[in-house]
């Protein structure tokens, strides 16, 4: 299992990567990706903290598109990113 530490490093660098807003299911798609070759994964309920861990501390914003809940980084959250 993949730490929040580096769950939540390797969201703001895909958030600011990739500059849009992504909802729960982009995210995950993403995230596992990264941790597929190496045969670790990121469960759900881990990165849904994370994301709003990071949605509390303004790093992302939280917004609806359709029904789905969705994240955009903030200028916080990519100042953050580049100071890591």
């Amino acid at each position: 299992m993949v730490e929040k530490q580096q769950i939540e490093i390797d969201l703001l660098d895909i958030f600011v990567s990739l500059n849009r807003g992504l909802n729960l299911s982009d995210v995950m798609f993403q995230l596992n990706n990264l941790y597929t070759p190496r045969g670790e994964k990121a469960e759900q309920a881990v990165l849904i903290e994370v994301l709003n861990s990071l949605t509390e501390k303004d790093y992302l914003k939280n917004f609806k598109v359709g029904s789905l809940d969705s994240w955009k980084i903030t200028d916080e959250g990519e100042d953050y990113f580049y100071s890591l």
